[in-house]
């Protein structure tokens, strides 16, 4: 038997060694806040002490998420339990997973769930055992009958102790896909996903879809191919989707695991068995990838939080300076003060650029959205009714349903994945058009999606065909119905003939006219079927477009709110910082001269610091001047 090598051992290795490296740089930045926030606080800045105590805890905890996604029956759960070598997330032969699931770290493990409140609310926290974790928590009672949104743990693992936080999600697949939207919904907050997929077979069409989807949204991936202790052939499928993927022009790397091996190797501390279960491939992903890349991008935004803090406090202390120093220039700088202040109080009016930008912008996006929306559904309903003129629909019913609701959940992603990429093109036009006045944006606010689109779960399905396969005894009714008349009237001419009511040349007459009225009958009821199976389908895409576009609309109200916010935020900052400014160059006037020696003084010592703190941040980080998209 081999040397330990346990799930604590690998982790510790990987990620947690990751941000120990970068514990220097986070405490010379951790330095930079405590310096600022004293000046700051002098300054009697509660603004900027805010927004700089934001920057220390974003510091201290980054919360990178890794979103762990995939088909249903894949394996994500039991991936996950055996990654933290923790039972955190339910297994079963059935839908185990059902409600996202958020994994962090604390010292002892805890289970709650978030619960919906009424319209307007914030969630309530419902604490819960960590024994129930294996149940179906959709119904627990302690929910007391409302709606549980997701369920969040705590463990105490080192792998998530650097700050990473796992969100398990329900599988994507099924009839309609239920929980397509959802999970997309989740990636914009996501620093990460693991795509799982187990080695029983090749990308499926649906698969390679939501990995396209995917990918748009969260380009910082891994695709985790499971279950390769089944399957003795998973190396030829895990080599099918390589191609599959190069194919499709993804270059994002696959890595084979079994978690049935990871167990038995942590629990018979057997080193060579973790090796060959391939888990420290996905270890090394998350150290390298994701931890040590998102490590350091929270510390250039928080860097850049920083240097924008100690520009506006630079603003205020050389004004005041200044005027303590040449009072003959004072006229020229309150003027100068005055002017960047009106730019500033400008930038807040709504007729300022960049709101004009972000108000056409949305509205342009709304209506792009919707129109992209209904030209999808409108393709899936002609195709869906061509499906139906060709055949009899009520043979395959079930197949056309399924199709079309795979249709109509792959429609929603690519939207959804659109107006994403949409919203971050205007964020983007905003922050330049805001920067282009003269304020700097620092940063781009987040575009927070997590709720557009809908949980398919909530619709009803395609409606059933109520016709029924016509039985033999209905079929002689219908012909000797249409058949009648024809006997009746041949007879009746045949009979100046000399001939029976029943001869053969009324027999044919009423067999011909039967089987046109048989025919005629059977086209009826196909048309009559075929008409309801549109009907239904058209109601079906119709309600889906109703909720959807709803939400659509919803989300990107919540975007513009937020762009809105942000800039209106650091619009006020700068003022405030102008405003601050020309009242100390006012009030320097007034300082008699022991106490004018004193506060030069102190002053430059403030000077001296903030220089030595832009200095500092300029070394550390980005340029400001470039926005930084935050998560």
């Amino acid at each position: 038997m081999t040397p330990p090598n346990d799930t604590r051992r690998v982790a510790a290795g990987g990620p947690a060694n990751s941000v120990a490296a970068g514990g220097p740089a986070n405490s010379v930045v951790l330095e930079l806040i405590e310096h600022t926030t004293k000046i700051a606080e002098a300054q009697d800045r509660g603004d900027l002490v805010a927004r700089l105590a934001r920057a220390r805890k974003r510091i201290g905890d980054p919360q990178i998420r890794v979103v762990i996604a995939g088909q249903l029956k894949q394996g994500k759960s039991l991936l996950l339990n055996s990654l933290l070598n923790m039972p955190v997330a339910r297994v079963g032969d059935d839908e185990s997973t059902v409600l996202a699931t958020v994994v962090s770290y604390a010292e002892q493990p805890s289970a709650r769930l978030v619960v919906a409140r009424p319209e307007g609310e914030e969630p309530e926290l419902v604490e819960i055992p960590t024994t129930d974790l294996g149940k179906d928590l959709r119904r627990a009672p302690q929910a007391g009958g409302r709606e549980v949104l997701r369920v969040e743990v705590t463990v105490p693992s080192p792998l998530l102790k650097g700050g990473l936080a796992f969100v398990d999600t329900p599988g994507v697949g099924g009839h309609g896909q239920p929980h397509l939207s959802a999970t997309l919904g989740l990636l914009p907050d996501a620093d990460a996903m693991l795509m799982i997929s187990d080695t029983s077979q090749e990308f499926t069409e649906p698969e390679m879809t939501f990995i396209r989807q995917a990918l748009e949204i969260c380009p910082v991936a891994a695709i985790v191919a499971t279950k390769t202790d089944l399957y003795p052939h998973w190396r030829q499928v895990a080599d099918a989707n390589r191609v599959h993927l190069q194919r499709a022009g993804v270059t994002t790397p696959m890595i084979p695991v079994s978690s049935t091996l990871r167990s038995h190797a942590v629990q018979l501390n057997d080193k060579e068995l973790n090796e060959e279960s391939n888990f420290p491939a996905i270890v090394k992903f998350l150290s390298e990838e994701v931890l040590s890349r998102n490590t350091d991008r929270v510390r250039i935004q928080v860097v850049n939080e920083i240097r924008a803090a100690a520009e506006h406090l630079t603003m205020a202390v050389q004004s005041e300076l200044s005027a303590l120093n040449d009072p003959q220039a004072r006229g020229n700088l309150t003027a100068d003060l005055e002017r960047r202040k009106q730019e500033a109080q400008d930038a807040l009016q709504h007729t300022a650029l960049w709101q004009q930008v972000l108000n056409d912008g949305i509205a342009d996006l709304t209506a792009d959205v919707d129109h992209d929306l209904r030209q999808r559904f409108r393709n899936i309903t002609f195709h869906t009714e061509r499906v139906i003129d060709a055949g009899d629909p009520t043979l395959h019913w079930a197949e056309i349903g399924a199709e079309l609701e795979e249709a109509v959940a792959t429609a929603v992603g690519d939207n959804f994945v659109w107006a994403y990429q949409r919203a971050e093109a205007l964020a983007a036009e905003v922050a330049r058009t805001f920067m282009e006045a003269g304020l700097d944006a620092v940063r781009m606010p987040a575009i927070d999606a997590r709720e557009m689109g809908a949980e398919f779960s909530e619709f009803r399905s395609l409606a059933h065909l109520e016709a029924k396969p016509l039985k033999l005894g209905h079929k002689i009714v219908t012909g000797m119905r249409g058949s009648y008349g024809g006997v009746l009237m041949f007879g009746m001419l045949t009979s100046f003939a000399g001939l029976g009511m029943f001869n053969p040349l009324s027999l044919g007459a009423g067999f011909v006219l039967g089987r046109k009225a048989y025919k005629e009958d059977m086209e009826n009821r196909m048309l009559r079927v075929r008409s309801e199976a549109k009907t239904n389908v058209r109601r079906f895409v119709d309600d889906v477009a109703f909720v959807v576009g709803k939400e659509s609309r919803d989300r990107l109200k919540g975007i513009q709110r937020q762009l809105r916010d942000h800039y209106r935020e650091i619009a006020n900052q700068t003022t405030r910082s102008l405003n601050e400014s020309l009242q100390a160059t006012i009030a320097a006037a007034k300082l008699e001269e022991s106490e004018r020696n004193t506060r030069v003084k102190e002053l430059e010592r403030q000077l001296n610091i903030l220089r030595q703190v832009v200095e500092h941040a300029e070394k550390l980080g980005a340029p400001a001047a470039a926005p930084v998209a935050a998560t």
